[in-house]
């Protein structure tokens, strides 16, 4: 959502004295809910928040979160994604007091998601699992959390984007979407997610395709330092027998994830999805300060962000 859509939003439940605020759609809109409740009692325009120059309020209005998409797990989350329209940054508002009251995840909501919108945002869930489980933050806990959102994620995806009737796929992708922002929350992500926030604002893409896309280079680029989970998130998907050496393991996952994209129709290259070199630094520059790029499990110096994104054209 954009700054200047919460600032609508907040002004259309303050003018109607609203003592909740509830939050019907995917991901944009379950933050757009969130940040209008979070910043309700602010006398700053939402602008200033966003840009640092007001803190937040201590207490939000309480806001409920409906999910019809199963992919952000925004309702289950304490940050709100904005984009500043004017500056063309995109970067989070969080605080822990702007969890959801209540979270209501229906995935019979989500049948209707066509399956461009269910591969996109099952991805998104699926990266959240992974860069939660890799994440330099994550404890014992949230990595159990994590592996059980991949292995759902991974168990219903292909069947709900080939068949967005199957009851039973589209509720295995609305726990996995929901148990990895439980795990996110606590754990953060990884440069996935770093990359893919002034990826997505420039390139114009949707965030679970631009975090798709980054997916594969980004494990390659960690294996160094955490293959042995790549090998246990392969096994736990079933992507590599249980005996499989956490090299073998690790290669599988990487294979997995290439083949899951192109199964879903998701071009192998940023450079297919509109990357042109002159965008390439701007990119960075807005990377390098991302809390998801302080959680990888391994630090990116800038050189390695920039090759990244060169190998992507």
């Amino acid at each position: 959502p954009t700054v200047a859509g919460v600032e609508e939003a907040r002004a259309f439940a303050r003018d109607h004295g609203a003592d909740v605020i509830v939050g019907v759609g995917g991901g944009s809109a379950l933050d757009t809910a969130k940040a209008a409740a979070g910043l309700f009692f602010s006398e700053h325009p939402v602008a200033r928040h966003f840009s640092g120059q007001a803190p937040l309020p201590p207490r939000p209005l309480p806001w409920v979160g409906v999910p019809t998409t199963a992919g952000a797990g925004a309702e289950m989350t304490p940050n709100a994604v904005l984009t500043d329209e004017e500056t063309n940054v995109k970067k989070s508002l969080r605080d822990w007091s702007w969890l959801a009251a209540a979270a209501l995840v229906d995935p019979l909501l989500t049948r209707s998601c066509p399956p461009r919108v269910t591969a996109f945002s099952g991805m998104d869930a699926f990266v959240q699992a992974v860069e939660s489980y890799t994440s330099r933050l994550a404890t014992p806990l949230t990595e159990a959390v994590s592996l059980q959102a991949a292995a759902a994620v991974a168990r219903g995806l292909l069947p709900a984007f080939r068949d967005g009737r199957d009851v039973e796929a589209r509720t295995a992708v609305a726990w996995g979407a929901s148990m990895a922002g439980m795990a996110l929350a606590n754990a953060r992500l990884g440069a996935v997610h770093g990359f893919a926030h002034p990826v997505g604002t420039h390139l114009g893409l949707p965030h679970g395709l631009a975090c798709a896309i980054l997916l594969p280079a980004v494990v390659e680029y960690n294996m160094r330092a955490v293959g042995a989970k790549y090998a246990r998130l392969a096994r736990e998907i079933g992507a590599a027998a249980a005996d499989a050496s956490d090299e073998d393991a690790a290669a599988a996952f990487l294979e997995y994830v290439k083949k899951l994209n192109a199964a879903l129709g998701i071009p192998a290259r940023l450079g297919e999805a509109g990357l042109k070199p002159d965008m390439i630094d701007d990119i960075v520059a807005q990377t390098l300060p991302s809390g998801s790029l302080a959680a990888n499990p391994v630090d990116v110096p800038e050189e390695d962000l920039r090759a990244l994104l060169l190998q992507q054209l």
